[in-house]
């Protein structure tokens, strides 16, 4: 959302876990207005209130400080000031950890609040009243309907891709359906799935500048994407590879996808009152001026939407096209850039508030929480090798590129992701309104490419590899390009490629785990270090982390542990 300055509501403030988590945020605060549960929801005003709830929970700290610990931290990319068994955080990237670990237990939480916080828009859509029947007005309300779809996919499969089948809550919560058992991982993935499907055909391509930050139809596809990809498997044939280049081809190369295909229509349910759940507007009261979508009709084209060259919002090259184009896609300058497809949008306190008041990224310059995150010249040379973008992407002590001085110390090496530049320093220590880029178009072309690869277009996958490496190229003129070869030695190039462009985004750790080496690749790298870190790491176990503990116990044994723990 353009602006910053969201309403939050109380409305969605309680925080249900899988279990038994209590709603006790709500239920103990004084009633002060007229409105219900009956009327809160009855117009688009209050309807769109509820929904910024829900991003709300992508802007807390609890939501910022569990993602960058298990996404990055416990991978090979970087080491951490706390690796110390005395404390939850040395032992979760020790893989020392057991069923009770703070973290573990606060991912779970803090997942399930958004998933909570969006089920209470979908389940009381249907309670909006307009005041007209212009197509404009179901318009409105179909799109916050796919905000809210896409967001609780978006918490499932964080916590699906963490603790694999995962309970899935009712929609409406009553007394005798407070336990719920987990659902299997298929039927989760499923379920986030259908929430995806529906988001697309729901959403905008674009929005309006003065709402940039909501989440589009491309955010959807680009998410059903990855989702399809942690489900295949390298190596073995899967239609989730094959769906996974039609919707590529969508995204990347303009080629048509209709409605009914996207969604898998199947004709189960009625063509009318399936738009009619989604809010299109009713075919009876249709005008002849109000487009009237079938199955067959196409979605806008997406291949004009993004772009891999470094570009703002308005097309124009990021920092007047100098050489540091590439680290100000992380700036405020890229904010809602050509490259980003979904970013979560961080306001900043102005007043030197703290906590989740202030909404800011967590990011103190180079510190993540209080953790200074680091790699060193061993790791930096196995991640980047000689691709330029170890010199845009790392920055050793000294200066800056606008003049900070940083000391953290000899042999540390920090992401210049996490920099914020001085000329956009806030005024208040503690305080940081910039964006966090949750995907970037570059992944979509990167998991296009290794579905190609997949399903045997090595020269597809080549060429679509090498646009992402071209457009690096860019940076320092080199003309040095990915080479053909087999199934294995052109998969190998693109997530080696994945991991130099992706590389301090948070998403490291779970990429080795879906790829079915993350025994080996941590192995590996607990055999270098003097803590033997990722040496711990169990295979057939630590792929997913135990439910915790006190989950297990409030179900009375309903909720199951994961194997292994």
């Amino acid at each position: 959302m353009k602006t910053k300055n969201a309403i939050y509501t109380c409305l969605v403030c309680c925080a249900m876990s899988a279990a038994l988590t209590s709603c006790s945020d709500f239920l103990d605060k004084e009633i002060t207005g007229n409105a219900t549960d009956q009327t809160y929801y009855d117009t688009p005003y209050k309807m769109q209130s509820a929904l910024d709830a829900v991003y709300d929970v992508l802007q807390s700290d609890a939501y910022n400080n569990q993602e960058w610990r298990f996404g990055e931290a416990m991978a090979d990319n970087v080491l951490g000031t706390d690796e110390g068994l005395a404390s939850q955080m040395g032992q979760l990237v020790m893989f020392r950890f057991n069923t009770s670990n703070t973290w573990i237990r606060q991912r779970w939480e803090v997942n399930y609040r958004g998933i909570h916080r969006a089920n209470q828009v979908i389940a009381n859509i249907n309670r909006v009243k307009t005041s007209t029947t212009a197509y404009t007005a179901y318009q409105q309300i179909r799109w916050i309907y796919g905000q809210a779809k896409f967001l609780r996919a978006f918490y499932y499969f964080n916590l699906v891709k963490t603790f694999g089948g995962v309970p899935i809550r009712p929609e409406v919560e009553t007394a005798t359906q407070l336990v719920v058992p987990r659902s299997t991982e298929a039927e989760t993935y499923a379920y986030i799935e259908k929430d995806l499907r529906e988001a697309a055909v729901m959403l905008p391509s674009v929005y309006s500048a003065q709402e940039t930050g909501k989440a589009t139809r491309g955010a959807a596809i680009a998410l059903l994407m990855k989702v399809l990809m942690y489900q295949a498997v390298p190596g073995q044939p899967s239609e989730k590879w094959t769906e996974m280049t039609r919707l590529g081809a969508y995204m990347v190369d303009g080629s048509t996808l209709t409605m009914g295909e996207i969604l898998k229509y199947d004709g189960q349910e009625d063509w009318e009152s399936l738009r009619q759940r989604l809010w299109f507007k009713p075919r009876q009261l249709n005008t002849d001026t109000d487009p009237y979508e079938t199955a067959d009709t196409p979605l806008e084209t997406m291949n004009n939407v993004y772009s891999l060259e470094y570009r703002d919002y308005y097309g124009q090259p990021l920092s007047g096209g100098d050489r540091w184009a590439y680290v100000y896609q992380w700036y405020a300058d890229g904010e809602f850039c050509r490259g980003s497809v979904f970013e979560v949008v961080f306001k900043e306190s102005a007043d030197g508030t703290g906590g989740d008041t202030n909404e800011g990224a967590g990011i103190e310059h180079f510190d993540v929480g209080t953790t200074t995150m680091y790699a060193t010249s061993e790791i930096l040379t196995s991640l980047f090798g000689d691709d330029i973008r170890k010199e845009f992407t790392i920055h050793h002590q000294g200066n800056t590129p606008d003049g900070e001085i940083w000391q953290g110390g000899e042999g540390r090496h920090v992401s210049l992701k996490w920099y914020t530049p001085k000329k956009d320093r806030p005024q208040y220590a503690g305080d940081n309104g910039r964006n966090r880029r949750i995907m970037r178009y570059v992944e979509v072309v990167l998991m296009l490419a290794e579905a190609l690869n997949e399903t045997g277009d090595r020269e597809g996958a080549l060429q679509k590899l090498n646009l992402c490496k071209a457009q690096v190229n860019t940076i320092n003129g080199s003309t040095k390009l990915y080479q053909p070869g087999s199934y294995g030695y052109v998969r190998d190039q693109i997530w080696q490629e994945r991991r130099m462009e992706l590389a301090f985004e948070w998403d490291r750790y779970f990429d080795l785990v879906r790829q079915k080496r993350a025994a080996t690749v941590l192995h590996t790298f607990g055999r270098s270090r003097p803590n033997s870190r990722g040496l711990y790491f169990r295979e057939g176990i630590h792929e997913h982390m135990p439910i915790p503990q006190n989950e297990i116990d409030m179900s009375n044994g309903v909720v199951e542990q994961n194997p292994g723990y």
